[in-house]
């Protein structure tokens, strides 16, 4: 198998250019190519990293709409985070059939990260088998990397996120009861159960699409603790859907974020959270109607990997 190599937390465009590269390198010579990836994220594991972006459900996901043919995850632990590269690249040898290998430029590898795409290139032709290191995949003369995507969503910046993505970012979350307050206030909401270690962006009120039994929605997602009531002790991502009328406990939502439309507020009065309501969910039905494109390759191609990742027909809840 052509084998690319990395962490990844998720895959953005420039690991997309890898894919090519492994793809066009496996084609001529009839080989299978796939992604070599580890679990934990070795930077959790470390202690580098609090959150991913995408939770291992959420990985094989993207894997699915990207069309990636192979993903073998190994075991990162305590013997192979102190490994130094030449024991690194024994322990892959023995556990991977490799046939090739493809990584970005700045790949790193061993114990303190000790081994560079030199040595790796060296390991190769000692093997016999072949090697590319990539180029990096730059945009607006900045590297694409899960670093820079984290940063972006962390300060909620999940439309430029996506353009490093390719995709959008999204949490994939089961709902749950929660206080029933929005449903008081006119929006009932869902809540979502974010799995731990999820990556979510700032607080504040976000414009996003989702899909709720096989169809498109527009949402609009509020993130944080509801300072104007003061009485919730944790974080929350609550989601109102709009055009849609039913319940939805215990579905599994995939929910992709659009773009972020206001920081999280403390209002005065219940009347002046209810009018600023009003208005976030008019924004976020503009931005659907205006910005999304159910109907594109790319969305079609995410709603037919959810599909099957649930077991059901992606023409579901079609009209």
């Amino acid at each position: 198998m052509i084998t690319v190599l990395g962490a990844f937390d998720g895959f953005h465009r420039g690991h997309a250019l890898l894919f090519e590269r492994a793809k066009a390198l496996a084609a001529p010579r009839g080989l299978e190519w796939g992604v070599v990836t580890f679990d934990p994220h070795p930077g959790v594991f470390l202690g580098s990293l609090d959150a991913t972006l995408f939770t291992p459900r959420e990985r094989e996901l993207i894997q699915t709409f990207l069309d990636i043919p192979h993903v073998v995850t190994l075991e990162f632990d305590d013997d192979l985070a102190h490994s130094p590269p030449s024991l690194f690249w024994e322990f892959l040898s023995l556990n991977i059939d490799i046939d090739g290998v493809v990584v970005g430029r700045d790949f790193r590898f061993g114990y303190r990260r000790t081994g560079d795409v030199t040595l790796l290139g060296h390991y190769c032709r000692e093997a016999g088998v072949d090697f590319l290191a990539v180029d990096l995949l730059e945009h607006f003369g900045a590297k694409i990397s899960s670093s820079a995507v984290r940063e972006l969503v962390a300060s909620g910046q999940c439309d430029l996120a996506a353009k490093k993505l390719g995709y959008p970012y999204f949490v994939w979350a089961e709902v749950q009861h929660g206080l029933g307050r929005g449903r008081d206030l006119g929006y009932p909401t869902a809540n979502l159960s974010v799995p731990p270690r999820k990556l979510l962006p700032a607080d504040g009120v976000y414009a996003v699409a989702l899909l709720v039994k096989g169809q498109w929605k527009a949402g609009a997602l509020s993130l944080g603790d509801n300072p104007t009531f003061d009485d919730v002790p944790d974080r929350r991502a609550e989601v109102f859907v709009l055009d849609y009328d039913g319940d939805l406990y215990g579905e599994s939502l995939p929910v992709l974020f659009l773009f972020r439309l206001r920081p999280q507020v403390r209002f005065k009065d219940v009347e002046q959270l209810v009018l600023q309501i009003d208005a976030d969910v008019k924004r976020a039905h503009d931005a659907f109607c205006h910005g999304f494109k159910p109907n594109s390759t790319l969305h079609s191609t995410f709603k037919m990997a959810y599909s099957k990742a649930q077991g059901t027909s992606p023409l579901a809840g079609e009209e």
